[in-house]
């Protein structure tokens, strides 16, 4: 049985409350949360969906049984898409593996006729997204504003707009140096800096979870970031994702996954380029 706690009452007369999840609630809700949100805990991570579900339900104030009840009643989607938000893992961080960033700016944007449509697929708080767009911009110049466009999804909200905002703390900036930091950002104070409206204006951001019946788009991709996100995933539905990903990629398009995220025991119709690079054939 899991247990949690959290406080009612006055100022300096606080209750401790407990709250018990029976073995029962916590499996019907780990089936829930892969049957809506596709996200998957292994057997080994047992203490870590535990740890979320203690949180969540200390800081919501609410029993593991309301939980589940108001989300199957569907009345409640602020609650579904808060609980969504502390299931997944949102770390990221400004030009993370390097590699891909340098594929694209190697192989990628000097070949760009026209216009590139990228899709990050698990965009976060929008480092990824952003990340691109300064690649872009110092590949193609001032170009890059009319011929990238860049689309950010997340299952999370809360994160999104943080991308929207396009406004971080210094300490989630290490990655891009000093010379990408002058400029691309600007010190706004508190510690925070914004991306420069050059770049923050490449990119728009849209909720989307990958596990929906249907994605919305109406063109297709030359370019899909789908990255520290599969490992989430059961492997069928892994391969279901990877193959409605080449269906709204162009031909000639390319695929980036994470280093940490091989796709060789998976069968798809992507073929390998590089380390973690796969391309759909014209």
């Amino acid at each position: 049985m899991l247990e949690t706690s959290f406080s009612v009452g006055p100022q300096h007369q606080e209750v401790t409350i407990k709250v018990p999840a029976t073995a029962e609630e916590l499996s019907r809700i780990r089936v829930w949360v892969r049957t809506h949100f596709g996200i998957s805990f292994a057997a080994d991570q047992g203490k870590i969906f535990e740890q979320r579900m203690r949180d969540f339900l200390a800081g919501h104030r609410i029993t593991a049984s309301e939980l589940l009840g108001r989300m199957q009643s569907g009345a409640d989607r602020s609650l579904t898409l808060r609980f969504a938000e502390a299931m997944s893992t949102n770390y990221t961080y400004f030009f993370r593996e390097p590699e891909s960033f340098d594929f694209l700016a190697k192989s990628v944007l000097p070949a760009v006729r026209g216009q590139l449509r990228v899709w990050c697929a698990a965009a976060s708080s929008g480092d990824e997204p952003y990340s691109i767009a300064m690649t872009a911009r110092e590949v193609l110049g001032d170009a890059a504003s009319s011929s990238v466009k860049i689309l950010g999804t997340d299952l999370s909200e809360r994160q999104l707009r943080i991308a929207e905002q396009g406004l971080y703390p210094a300490h989630q900036l290490a990655q891009l140096g000093a010379t990408r930091l002058q400029r691309w950002m600007s010190a706004v104070g508190l510690g925070q800096f914004a991306v420069v409206p050059e770049v923050r204006n490449m990119c728009t951001f849209r909720r989307l979870n990958l596990t929906s019946d249907t994605w919305p788009f109406e063109q297709k991709f030359h370019l899909i970031f789908l990255r520290n996100v599969l490992y989430y995933f059961d492997p069928p539905l892994r391969v279901q994702i990877l193959e409605r990903c080449y269906d709204v990629t162009e031909p000639g398009g390319y695929l980036i996954t994470s280093l940490t995220e091989p796709l060789l025991d998976l069968k798809t119709r992507w073929k390998a380029k590089g380390s973690a690079i796969y391309w759909k054939p014209t």
